[in-house]
């Protein structure tokens, strides 16, 4: 144990000292102005980390406040007039983070594609960064907050005239100093320098001197003037009852608590996954999904707010080369510490100060490097990115993630439809693999082709948009691009020698028509027979099996000799082992085991 305290104690006080003024920030960002507002925020990262250092599977991951959840949570907040509603909304999502670990639905929350997740970590940055401007600029806007992020930035952006030039010149130096220091003078000496503590920590001297009226006439508003002299609050139950929060909105109440609870079991995972990819070293899913419900019941329980793995401070602890989640449990003990003994010092931290943190940690979540990578090489996901940044943005969070999942998948299915496979003309007995698939260096005569061009000339390809046509008129006529030239050298081929047919991946009902279609226009082509292997399929599903029967009838019917390659591993699946067709085909002689069986028995013929 005590090898474990040494090899941890330096991480954990480290992640402890740039949690508190991180988790005061976040607070004021989920809470708003509320008076609760920063003392929730860290005792959510005491709190949580005792938790999941206990519970918890992985030995890196930090569980606290996060940004992720700060813009639902300020809006909810709004929503139900007052911050008191977060903790029972912690304990309402603990219920649904239960759900999900009986379940087993945490698996799979990470099949989101890495594109809608970005665009919501960008939306999160946005929402955090210019939802600052009231504590940046001391600005005082007329009428209440909405619930609606953009309404909030255009009723400040309203009362930019009346900014305060102090506040507003703080926070500017401050950010440029957090950005500057922490990307060029990180590491001194190979030590990590926590500049994200020591900077705040020094504003604490000028918002000391302003409250005693030492800076020359100078006002640097603190949070003293905003809450009140902060003192510790390690457990302080909501004393308004659920009751008034849930009239007549108890199924808004209910779904702001489970986007909650799925934003973070998502964050919680993949903050656990980076981890886990940096140091090599495995977690439990189900188990990280167990402790987190842990935390958010526990948090409930004290008037904390829920919390979720946070990526920075996770980072950081990588970085301080943790080996054990004891140093989660010293970072948790820690932040207690700071939080007993020097929580009213930073009663004099300036809100200008505070806005700075925020806008630095928005700026350092903004995923730009991925965007120009995806600019580049996948415009197609850019786009989707930034489609799930404006619903997050302009909507709603939860929504923003739902429909960019869902639009990923539409559109990985439309590409499973595609039906990827390969067709192979040979006038000669080529070369093969153990596995049946011929050699193509080693036979002149060998020809190989994708189906794309084939389908086009077989008039059996998927017809391009309206939208899509405009976009390569335009292309053409506005920008000189040439227009696609498709080869039909397959279409056009003599076919006097067998067809090998090789589907690639699934055959289910996404792509089994379009794998139809194709042998039926091959079958149209009168060669001598047709050899359909189904040695590169992974998977297939019962509209794949029948329309597999249909197609191989069709086959026999136009009088080409037919082989179906049936591997041993697909025959004795669930689909194939009790199709009645196989036992059909078996006994008339037309399923094989490899595809140069097949081509043997076909030149017998």
């Amino acid at each position: 144990l005590h090898r474990v305290i040494l090899e941890n104690w330096q991480s954990g006080v480290t992640v402890a000292m740039v949690s508190v003024p991180l988790s005061i920030s976040l607070s004021i960002a989920s809470a708003g102005g509320d008076p609760s507002a920063p003392l929730m925020g860290v005792s959510t990262a005491f709190w949580g980390g005792l938790c999941a250092s206990i519970f918890s599977s992985s030995d890196f991951n930090i569980i606290g406040p996060a940004g992720a959840l700060s813009g639902m949570l300020n809006a909810a907040t709004i929503k139900f007039g007052g911050a008191e509603v977060l903790p029972y909304l912690s304990l309402i999502s603990a219920g649904f983070i239960f759900l999900i670990y009986l379940l087993g639905l945490q698996r799979y929350l990470l099949l989101m594609p890495t594109a809608v997740f970005e665009g919501f970590t960008l939306a999160v940055a946005f929402i955090i960064g210019l939802g600052q401007l009231e504590m940046a600029l001391d600005l005082s806007p007329d009428g209440p907050k909405s619930e609606h992020f953009h309404e909030n930035l255009i009723r400040s952006l309203e009362a930019l005239h009346g900014y305060s030039l102090a506040p507003a010149i703080l926070f500017f130096v401050v950010t440029a100093l957090l950005l500057t220091l922490v990307k060029y003078a990180g590491k001194i000496k190979g030590r990590s320098i926590p500049w994200t503590v020591l900077i705040p920590v020094f504003t604490i001297l000028l918002g000391y001197l302003s409250d005693q009226k030492h800076l020359g006439g100078i006002v640097l508003p603190t949070l003293k003037d905003k809450y009140g002299t902060l003192k510790p609050r390690v457990v302080e139950a909501p004393s308004t009852p659920l009751s008034d929060f849930a009239q007549g909105r108890v199924v808004e109440l209910i779904r702001t608590a489970f986007g909650i609870s799925f934003v973070a079991v998502l964050e919680t995972l993949i903050s656990a996954k980076i981890a886990e990819q940096r140091m090599n070293y495995p977690f439990d899913s189900s188990r990280e999904t167990l402790g987190l419900m842990v935390c958010h019941a526990v948090c409930g329980a004290v008037g904390a707010l829920p919390p979720t793995g946070v990526f920075v401070r996770t980072s950081l602890n990588v970085q301080l080369q943790a080996t054990h989640r004891m140093s989660q449990m010293i970072n948790a003990i820690a932040v207690f510490l700071i939080f007993v003994v020097a929580m009213p010092v930073f009663s004099y931290l300036p809100q200008a100060a505070v806005a700075a943190l925020l806008v630095f940690a928005s700026i350092r979540m903004a995923p730009v490097s991925y965007i120009a990578m995806l600019w580049r090489n996948d415009r197609r996901s850019c786009f989707l990115l930034i489609l799930t940044t404006c619903i997050c943005v302009f909507l709603d969070p939860v929504y923003g993630l739902v429909i960019g999942m869902v639009v990923a998948l539409l559109r990985d299915a439309a590409e499973t439809a595609r039906a990827e496979s390969r067709v192979t003309l040979d006038k000669a007995i080529p070369h093969v693999t153990s596995t049946g698939t011929p050699i193509t260096t080693s036979h002149g005569v060998l020809r190989k082709w994708a189906t794309s061009s084939f389908d086009h000339g077989a008039n059996i390809a998927v017809k391009p948009s309206p939208l899509t046509r405009m976009q390569g008129i335009v292309e053409r006529f506005a920008c000189g691009k040439p227009k696609k030239q498709l080869d039909n050298d397959l279409h056009e081929h003599d076919y006097e020698s067998v067809v090998l047919y090789e589907p690639m991946g699934s055959m289910t009902f996404l792509c089994a028509s379009k794998h139809q279609s194709r042998l039926q226009a091959l079958a149209a082509k009168s060669p001598p027979g047709i050899i359909v292997s189904l040695e590169h399929v992974t998977r297939i599903d019962i509209d794949g099996s029948e329309t597999l029967a249909k197609a191989a009838r069709e086959i026999n019917a136009s009088g080409c000799h037919l082989a179906l390659v049936i591997p041993d591993l697909l025959l004795q699946g669930r689909v194939l082992k009790k199709a009645a067709w196989i036992q059909e085909f078996k006994g008339d002689g037309h399923i094989y085991s490899t595809v140069p069986e097949a081509k043997a028995e076909m030149n017998a013929l």
